[in-house]
């Protein structure tokens, strides 16, 4: 495949996670306050768990990995392009992650924490493979991380 082909579909994958996760950020702030880590991980989990989405944001994952260019690209979708996105679909324009902290009332450094928990299920499930994680329901999952997350979120 064409360097310009993989290009075009890292962006393609790029615009497909971050619309999804912005959604999924929009959805779970406006919902209760004591589900917003399930709604974000249910939106994160629908996306790593689509058979065809995933090869996709795999390909993020390793370029985030394996590259500068692909670490700093990633930087930039989670420090400025994820917030957003869940910015505009709750109406709020210039969502950074520091307006995002002030809107839930935690220090910055708590939704990088959560961001931590789930990246590492993620990495753990779908890279590395490693059992039972690889195998395990994404429900039960979703329910194994949920308190942790909640608790970074408040």
């Amino acid at each position: 495949m064409s360097e310009a082909i993989e290009a075009q579909e890292r962006g393609v994958a790029w615009d497909t996670l971050g619309g999804a996760l912005g959604e999924a950020g929009a959805a779970a702030l406006a919902g209760s306050r004591e589900q917003l880590a399930e709604g974000l991980l249910r939106g994160a989990f629908a996306l790593w768990e689509d058979p065809e989405v995933r090869p996709k944001l795999l390909g993020i994952l390793h370029a985030a990995v394996n590259s500068e260019e692909g670490a700093e690209r990633m930087r930039g979708f989670l420090a400025d392009q994820l917030f957003a996105q869940a910015g505009r679909s709750i109406g709020v324009e210039g969502m950074d992650i520091h307006r995002a902290a002030e809107t839930f009332g935690v220090p910055a450094v708590h939704i990088n924490a959560a961001a931590g928990q789930v990246w590492g299920a993620v990495l753990m499930r779908h890279v590395v493979k490693l059992e039972p994680i690889a195998s395990v329901p994404a429900e039960e999952l979703i329910q194994l991380l949920k308190p942790t997350i909640q608790h970074y979120l408040g």
